[in-house]
C-alpha cells in the first residue's frame, strides 16, 4: 500500500494491437496476450471455452502450461515431482482429452507416464515452459471443425504470433531464486521475445512505427509493411528437491494388521531439470484478403535425477507359521518383524521435447474464405542412462515399527534378538555389499504429419449472418516406444563404504536416508564393464500407425437476440498396432493387428444475448477418445517376485473400443468490467465403452501360466459411465473503491463433479458384490481463490488451489484401491512497475508445504508422501 501511494499508474503503449475477436471463419480460435480482450473472445465464441491471455500467466508463479492451466475453472491439476504434468477437464482423465499447440495436435512424448488411468495418450503439459505461450484457451464443448477426441474437452496452446505485431518490440524476463529443501540455488530464469513488421520502400527496408515515412505500396501487395516476423526463447532451470516415503502392505484382513508392511521405502531425490522454449513466427500479408504464415515451436526438458534409497525389503518375514503378524509387545500399535536392509541408488537422465512445425494461410475470394494448414508434430522421449546400484544389508535384520499411532510418520527402530546381539546401524555404510548393478535407455518418437483445408460461404437463407463452413482434415500418425534393455553387467565384490559419504538426515529430521552413495564412483565402475549387450526390450516395444480422415459441415446464424450453430463431424480412424506377442513357449514374436472404424460427431448449440454484458448458452455435443496406447497393445509381461506362490501378469486388450460421449451443457454468464465475469454452468457427459483396467484374481488358465495361480490385470470396455457437475466462476476488480482500494480484487472458480463406473463386478471384487466408484482420475471438489491488488504500478496476488481426492490406480477391489489425496495449495506474487518499461517481481510457492500424497483404500493406509517445501523467485521484467 506504501509503494502503491508513492507511484504512479504507468501505462507501456502496445507493441502488438488488441487482437480482434475471431471470425468463424478461423481455422482455429487463439488466446490473446491481454486479460481483457481474452475475456471478450470468451464472451464472443459460439461454443463453451474458457480464455486464459498471457497477460493472466505473468500474474502466478506458474513454470509450465500444466501449472497454468490448473487456474481455470473444471480443470484438475496431477502433479509429480513438484510440478504439474497432467490436466483433467471436469473430471475426465487426462488420457481422454485433446491438446493442440497453435492448432496442431500436441502429441506426448512419454506414453509409460504417471497419468491417471493408465492410457498413454495424455500430454505432458510440463514440457511447455508459460514463456512460450501467448494463452491457453479450453474448448469444453467441441465445434464440428475441431478433432473429435475430448471427452472433457481440448486445450489449445497458442504460440507467439506474427499476426497482430504492428511496432517494434523486445522484452524479456531474468529471474533467480532459492529452493531451501536441499539447500539448492534456482530456479533461474531466462525469457526473450522480439518482432516487428517490415516492408520495403523506394529508400529500402522500412520498419513501421520507426517514425520514418510509410512506404508507397499499390496492386497486390497494397499493405506498406506486408511482412512480419516474432521470436521467441526461454528456459527455466531448477533444481528441486524431493522427500518422500513409501510403502506397500501385506493387505491383512481387519484393522490394526492391515497396515503391517511389505517393504517400506525412504526416499531422497535431487532433480535438475532445465526446461527449454524457443521458436518463431514470419507473416507475409500482402493485402486485406490474403495471408500466409510459416511458424516453428520447439519445447521440452532435459531432466537428470539422483535418487538415495532406503529400503527396508521383506518385511513379511514377520509372521509366525500361522500367517500371523506379530505385535511388539513394548508398543500396542507397533509390530515386530525382520527385514533386508538395503541402499540403492538410481543416475537417470531423460529428455522430452515437443516441436510443431505449420505452414499456412487464409483467402477472401469475394464473399468466400479459406484457410488451410500443412503441419508436421513430433514428440521425443529418450533416457539416455538410467544407471541403477543396490547394496544389501544382511537379511533377517530384527526391526520394531509403529505406523498405527502416526500413518504419515511412521517410527522404525532395529532391534536386537538371540542372532543379533547389537541393533543395525542403518548409517554403517560397512554392512551393505554391492550386489546388482544396471542400465538402460529407451528412445521414443511419435510424429504426425496433418493437413486440414476449411471453406466458409455466406448463404443468406435467413439473413445476411447466415454462413455455411465446410472442412477436410487428415493426420498421419506414427509412434514408436522402443526401451532398451542392458544386460552383461555385474556388480564387483565391494562394500558400500568404498563408493559412499556421510548418510543424510531427512524429511524435516524424522529420519535418516542411508549412506549417500556417489553416483559418479559408479557411473566409472559401470564405463570399466566388458561383454556389455543391448537389445529392445519386448515388453515395453510397440508401434502404432494411427491415421484420421475427416469431414466437416456446419451451419450458424444470428435471429435477433439468438445464436444458432449444428453441424456433423465424420471421423474414419484406419489404424495399425504392432507389438510382441508371446506364443506357448513364451517366445515373444512380433504381430501387427488392423483396427478400422468410423464415428459420426453431430453437435448443435444455441446462445441467447439479453443483453451485451448477459448471455446463456444450452450445447449438445459428441466426442470420443481412442483407446490408450497402453491398453490396446497385445504385449503382456509377468511378475513371480511380488506375491511368491501367485504369479501376476499385465496384458493388454486388443479387441478394445472406442469410448464415445454425449455431453450436455448449460450457461449462463455475466461481464463485468475490466475483464471480470459472474458465471454458472451444468453438464452432463453420458460416456459408452468406458475402457477401465480390470483385475481377476485365481485365474488358472492365462497361457503365459497354464496350471499356476494366476492375478491378471488388463483393460476391458464398461457399457456406461457418467460425469455430471457444476461449475461456477467469479472474478472483479473493485474499481468503485476510493483510491488507493481500487486496485483491489477477487478471483475464484468451484468444479463440482459427480461421476460413477462399475469399478469391479461381483465376479471379480474381493468382497463377491458390485463395487462402484468415480472415474479415474476425477476430483469431486476442484476450486481456486485468489484475492490480488493491481493498481498504480503495484500487483499483489495471494492465490489458493483445492483438488479433492481422486482415483489413481484400480488394485482389484475398493479396499486395494490406489488415490490421491486432496491437496491445498497456496501461492503469492507481487511485482512493481518501476517506469512503464521496468517492473520487479517477487515470487513464492507452495506456502503450505503441501505434499503429494497417495494412499491404498483408506487415508490411514498411506503408500506415498512427497513433500517439496518452498520455492523463492525474485527477478526483473523489461519491454524496449
Amino acid at each position: 500500500m506504501a509503494l502503491s501511494t508513492a507511484a504512479k499508474a504507468a501505462g507501456v503503449d502496445a507493441a502488438e494491437s488488441p487482437a480482434a475477436a475471431p471470425s468463424v471463419s478461423d481455422l482455429v480460435v487463439t488466446a490473446p496476450r491481454e486479460e481483457t480482450q481474452a475475456r471478450a473472445r470468451q464472451q464472443a465464441a459460439q461454443n463453451l471455452i474458457d480464455v486464459q491471455s498471457a497477460e493472466t500467466i505473468a500474474k502466478y508463479p506458474d513454470f509450465n502450461a500444466a501449472e497454468a492451466l490448473g487456474r481455470i475453472p473444471g480443470i484438475s491439476l496431477s502433479s509429480d515431482t513438484g510440478e504439474g504434468r497432467f490436466v483433467n477437464i471436469r473430471g475426465i482423465d487426462a488420457n481422454l482429452n485433446g491438446a493442440t499447440y497453435g492448432g496442431v495436435v500436441l502429441l506426448n512424448t512419454n506414453a509409460g507416464g504417471t497419468a491417471a488411468g493408465g492410457g498413454g495418450r495424455a500430454v505432458e503439459f510440463d514440457t511447455i515452459p508459460t514463456g512460450a505461450i501467448d494463452g491457453i484457451v479450453v474448448t469444453k464443448t467441441r465445434l464440428p471443425e475441431q478433432e473429435g477426441e475430448g471427452l472433457g474437452g481440448t486445450v489449445e496452446l497458442t504460440p507467439r504470433s506474427a499476426a497482430h505485431v504492428m511496432n517494434p518490440f523486445l522484452e524479456g524476463t531474468l529471474g533467480w531464486g532459492y529452493e531451501p529443501l536441499h539447500k539448492h540455488t534456482g530456479p533461474t530464469n531466462v525469457e526473450l521475445a522480439g518482432g516487428a513488421r517490415f516492408g520495403f520502400g523506394e529508400h529500402g527496408l522500412a520498419i513501421a512505427g520507426d517514425g520514418q515515412a510509410e512506404p508507397v505500396a499499390a496492386g497486390w501487395i497494397s499493405n506498406p509493411y506486408p511482412f512480419s516476423f516474432v521470436l521467441n526463447a526461454s528456459r527455466k532451470d531448477d533444481r528441486r528437491a524431493v522427500d518422500d516415503i513409501e510403502e506397500s502392505y501385506i493387505d491383512a484382513s481387519t484393522p490394526p494388521t492391515d497396515k503391517t508392511a511389505h517393504q517400506y521405502d525412504l526416499r531422497r531425490y535431487d532433480y535438475h531439470r532445465r526446461r527449454f522454449g524457443y521458436g518463431g513466427e514470419f507473416d507475409f500479408q500482402p493485402n486485406d484478403d490474403h495471408s500466409y504464415y510459416a511458424r516453428a515451436s520447439i519445447a521440452g526438458y532435459i531432466e537428470a535425477v539422483h535418487k538415495n534409497f532406503l529400503l527396508f525389503r521383506n518385511m513379511d518375514g514377520g509372521t509366525n507359521a500361522t500367517g500371523t503378524v506379530v505385535p511388539d509387545p513394548s508398543n500396542p500399535n507397533g509390530f515386530l518383524t525382520t527385514t533386508t536392509p538395503t541402499v540403492t541408488l538410481t543416475d537417470e537422465q531423460e529428455t522430452h521435447r515437443n516441436q510443431v512445425y505449420v505452414v499456412g494461410g487464409k483467402d477472401r475470394f469475394g464473399d468466400v474464405a479459406l484457410d488451410y494448414r500443412a503441419s508436421y508434430s513430433r514428440a521425443t522421449f529418450a533416457v539416455g542412462y538410467n544407471f541403477g546400484a543396490t547394496f544389501s544389508g544382511p537379511s533377517g535384520t530384527p526391526l520394531a515399527y509403529d505406523n498405527v499411532t502416526d500413518a504419515n510418520f511412521p517410527k522404525f527402530t532395529f532391534v536386537t534378538d538371540a542372532t543379533h546381539p547389537t541393533p543395525f546401524n542403518p548409517n554403517d555404510a560397512t554392512q551393505y555389499k554391492f550386489t546388482k548393478l544396471s542400465n538402460s535407455s529407451e528412445f521414443d518418437v511419435d510424429q504426425e504429419y496433418a493437413y486440414a483445408v476449411n471453406a466458409a460461404v455466406p448463404v443468406h437463407l435467413i439473413n445476411d449472418s447466415d454462413q455455411v463452413k465446410v472442412g477436410l482434415e487428415a493426420r498421419l500418425r506414427d509412434k514408436v516406444v522402443n526401451p532398451i534393455l542392458i544386460s552383461g553387467v555385474t556388480a564387483p565384490s565391494i562394500l558400500l563404504s568404498t563408493v559412499s559419504g556421510p548418510a543424510n538426515t531427512y524429511y524435516d529430521g524424522h529420519y535418516t536416508n542411508g549412506p549417500f552413495i556417489d553416483r559418479y564412483a559408479i557411473r566409472k565402475i559401470y564405463n570399466a564393464e566388458t561383454g556389455i549387450t543391448q537389445a529392445t526390450d519386448p515388453n515395453g516395444f510397440f508401434r502404432a500407425k494411427e491415421n484420421i480422415y475427416a469431414g466437416y459441415g456446419q451451419y450458424t446464424t444470428d435471429v435477433g437476440p439468438w445464436s444458432f450453430l449444428a453441424g456433423v463431424r465424420v471421423e474414419k480412424t484406419d489404424g495399425t498396432y504392432t507389438a510382441f506377442v508371446s506364443t506357448d513357449n513364451n517366445s515373444p514374436v512380433l504381430a501387427s493387428r488392423p483396427a478400422d472404424y468410423t464415428d459420426v460427431f453431430p453437435t448443435a448449440q444455441v446462445k441467447y444475448t439479453f443483453s451485451p454484458e448477459l448471455i446463456a448458452r444450452a450445447i449438445y455435443s459428441t466426442g470420443i477418445a481412442r483407446p490408450g496406447f497402453e491398453q490396446n497393445k497385445a504385449t503382456a509381461s509377468i511378475n513371480t517376485t511380488n506375491d511368491p506362490g501367485t504369479v501376476e501378469i499385465s496384458r493388454g486388450n486388443p479387441a478394445l473400443k472406442p469410448t464415445t460421449g454425449n455431453n450436455f451443457d448449460l450457461s449462463l454468464e455475466y461481464y463485468l468490467p475490466n475483464g471480470g465475469i459472474v458465471e454458472a454452468g451444468l453438464f452432463d457427459k453420458e460416456f459408452s465403452n468406458y475402457i477401465a483396467p480390470r483385475v481377476q484374481h485365481g485365474i488358472t488358465t492365462d497361457p503365459l501360466a497354464p496350471g499356476q495361480l494366476a492375478n491378471v490385470t488388463t483393460f476391458l470396455n464398461i457399457s456406461s459411465a457418467h460425469a455430471r457437475g457444476a461449475e461456477f466462476a467469479y472474478h472483479q476488480k473493485f474499481t468503485f473503491l476510493p483510491q488507493p482500494l481500487d486496485g483491489f480484487g477477487a478471483e475464484a472458480n468451484l468444479t463440482l463433479v459427480d461421476s460413477r463406473i462399475l469399478e469391479y463386478d461381483a465376479a471379480t471384487s474381493g468382497s463377491g458384490t458390485n463395487q462402484f466408484g468415480l472415474l479415474p482420475g476425477t476430483s469431486k471438489v476442484t476450486w481456486n481463490l485468489a484475492g490480488f491488488y493491481e493498481a498504480h504500478g503495484v500487483q499483489a496476488r495471494l492465490s489458493a488451489e483445492y483438488v479433492s481426492h481422486s482415483l489413481f490406480g484400480l488394485g482389484g477391489d475398493k479396499s486395494l484401491d490406489v488415490l490421491q489425496d486432496k491437496r491445498l495449495t497456496m501461492d503469492f506474487t507481487s511485482s512493481y512497475q518501476i517506469d512503464p518499461r521496468l517492473s520487479v517481481y517477487f515470487n513464492a510457492k507452495n506456502l503450505l508445504n503441501t505434499p503429494l500424497r497417495y494412499y491404498e483404500g483408506s487415508p490411514d493406509r498411506p503408500i506415498q508422501r512427497e513433500f517439496y517445501d518452498v520455492t523463492y523467485e525474485a527477478g526483473v521484467r523489461f519491454k524496449l
